[in-house]
């Protein structure tokens, strides 16, 4: 599979002269005033996402730069491979599979079954936990990308957060933090995740 870093592309000159020709002194207001079709042009929409790049210091000669570079490092290479259940992980050598999380029930993939499984069952240990009343805290100890994940899907839900259940989180090896949230609780109305990737 082609591997070429970005920075050795092609593409990277031709964007390096259209920072300094057009990027560096691109002011918004101005683009905005020329083309009253900006922010459709830059903006893109998918299943309960939203993307407004109109507002970045972007042109469509830029777009179509970047566009070229993906294509000679080649990105779209990896993501057919990985679609295709490749071993693109080189450190483990295996598939990368995280895909199927946001993949609906009744795929082609084997592996889709037993993913649906384990949401299922995590849907059904959420409920469980929700309908507890006795649980009042839940403590979340993680690092890295398995505190900053749930904490950013904590934050996002917000307005769908059920009232008599606080959240904390812990994401220090340092006993500190921990005893300072320990204090704060009471172990017979506290549920513990530990949270790792790599155990």
């Amino acid at each position: 599979m082609q591997r070429i870093r970005c920075d050795q592309s092609p593409a990277w000159s031709r964007l390096q002269q259209l920072h300094s020709e057009v990027g560096a002194s691109l002011d918004l207001r101005l683009e905005f005033t020329r083309d009253a079709g900006r922010f459709d042009a830059f903006s893109q929409s998918a299943p309960h996402v939203f993307v407004d790049m109109s507002k970045n210091l972007i042109n469509a000669e830029i777009e179509s730069v970047l566009l070229s570079m993906a294509q000679q490092c080649g990105v779209l290479q990896h993501r057919d491979a990985m679609f295709a259940g490749a071993l693109i992980n080189n450190t483990e050598q295996r598939a990368v599979k995280h895909w199927l999380l946001r993949c609906p029930p009744g795929g082609a993939d084997p592996d889709l079954p037993a993913v649906h499984d384990t949401l299922d069952a995590m849907l059904r240990y959420a409920e469980t936990v929700r309908s507890d009343n006795t649980i009042t805290d839940v403590v979340h100890i993680g690092i890295g990308g398995s505190d900053l994940g749930p904490q950013m899907a904590v934050l996002a839900l917000d307005s769908y957060t059920m009232a008599g259940k606080r959240l904390h989180f812990v994401s220090n090896v340092d006993g500190h933090e921990l005893g300072a949230t320990l204090r704060q609780l009471s172990p017979h109305n506290t549920l513990f995740l530990i949270a790792s990737k790599t155990f």
